[in-house]
């Protein structure tokens, strides 16, 4: 049995994304035949923790598999220590934001260009910007969409009239337009009611406290700190999510993924990094004047609205977690494979190195 080493530098319950996105993996993982060690190690958040990086070098398994950024690392530099310092197993990075960090931080990223078996992208926008920036790099590139963290309720009651936020309570989020929505809608006198869902980072402690009393002004339902299961019931008795990303859709919005698995109509903001396959299953509002116009015509228009959820529904099997381990798993089967080859002396075909 392959035994994978997966490293993170935050894990539940923890309030980290990819934390979530990690866990999730592991157990379909496990599904799979694959034998996960999770490693987690307060040290990883240290500029440089020697001990941290020995730990992990010495770990019993097949391969090592870094799951980058996460909350709990920081800005420390030692989860980029660990392809240069692993040599008798292949290493593989998810890279999960490479394109929000700035020119300063290319060193941080140096090691997993030069050093890493493979590189996994979670959009196709952040694997070809990668590849600008280090045309010298070894190894391979693949891109894996991210499912959705959230399962798929069952039997929850839905109204046609409520619409949902989903996200951390966190600064750069688009909770300041959900909110504008939720204060237009009231306005107006609709009869649309609101949720937002999400959980707090203690470090955005007072930031959340602002919103919270914001969203209870408009009488906005408050569904906050919930269990995974939980999460999804409350999502699935809404008709309609409203995830205004600052910088657009993309495949990479987990909170995107889950609102479309349970079958949200979701309203969202367009942008250079949303592929023409998600600008099909969302509806576009730029801003949250925008927004209310669409639900309105959604709620006049059962056509209209038929055909929305049509669209959604149907782009709901890219965030299937089966099909995400799977390609996980394939990859590291091809992995270990050129590695046996190479140990024995025969040539890897230049293909072989090159993942798709």
């Amino acid at each position: 049995m392959t035994t994978v080493l997966m490293v993170s530098g935050s894990w539940p319950p923890q309030a980290c994304g990819v934390g979530d996105y990690t866990e999730r993996l592991c157990r379909e993982l496990e599904d799979n035949g694959i034998s996960v060690v999770r490693f987690a190690d307060d040290r990883l958040s240290q500029l440089y923790s020697r001990g941290a990086v020995r730990r992990a070098t010495e770990a019993h398994c097949d391969l090592l598999h870094i799951q980058y950024p996460t909350a709990g690392y920081g800005r420390s530099f030692t989860p980029a220590a660990l392809p240069a310092t692993v040599r008798n197993k292949p290493v593989v990075v998810t890279l999960h934001e490479y394109s929000v960090f700035r020119w300063y931080r290319r060193n941080w990223f140096s090691p997993y260009a030069r050093r890493c078996a493979a590189r996994i992208f979670t959009t196709d926008e952040e694997r070809r910007l990668f590849e600008r920036r280090f045309p010298d790099r070894s190894g391979a590139d693949q891109t894996i969409e991210i499912a959705s963290n959230i399962p798929i309720a069952v039997d929850a009651l839905r109204s046609a009239n409520r619409v949902s936020y989903f996200g951390l309570i966190a600064p750069n989020k688009g909770i300041e337009a959900f909110l504008e929505l939720c204060e237009f809608a009231k306005a107006a006198g609709s009869d649309l009611t609101f949720v937002m869902i999400g959980a707090i980072p203690e470090r955005h402690r007072h930031y959340a406290d602002e919103i919270l009393r914001r969203a209870a002004a408009c009488n906005v339902d408050l569904a906050i700190n919930l269990s995974d299961v939980t999460v999804a019931q409350r999502l699935a008795t809404a008709a309609y999510a409203y995830l205004p990303f600052p910088d657009g859709a993309s495949a990479k919005r987990g909170t995107l993924a889950a609102a479309i698995v349970n079958k949200l109509i979701v309203i969202t903001r367009h942008s250079d990094i949303t592929p023409q396959w998600m600008r099909s299953a969302t509806l576009e509002a730029q801003h949250p004047e925008d927004a209310l116009k669409l639900l309105a015509r959604l709620q006049a228009d059962p056509s209209f609205r038929e055909a929305a959820a049509k669209q959604s529904n149907q782009a709901g099997a890219r965030f299937r977690w089966e099909a995400i381990a799977l390609r996980h798993v394939d990859l590291y089967e091809s992995l270990l494979s050129e590695q046996a080859m190479h140990v024995s002396g025969v040539p890897v075909p230049y293909e072989s190195r090159m993942a798709s």
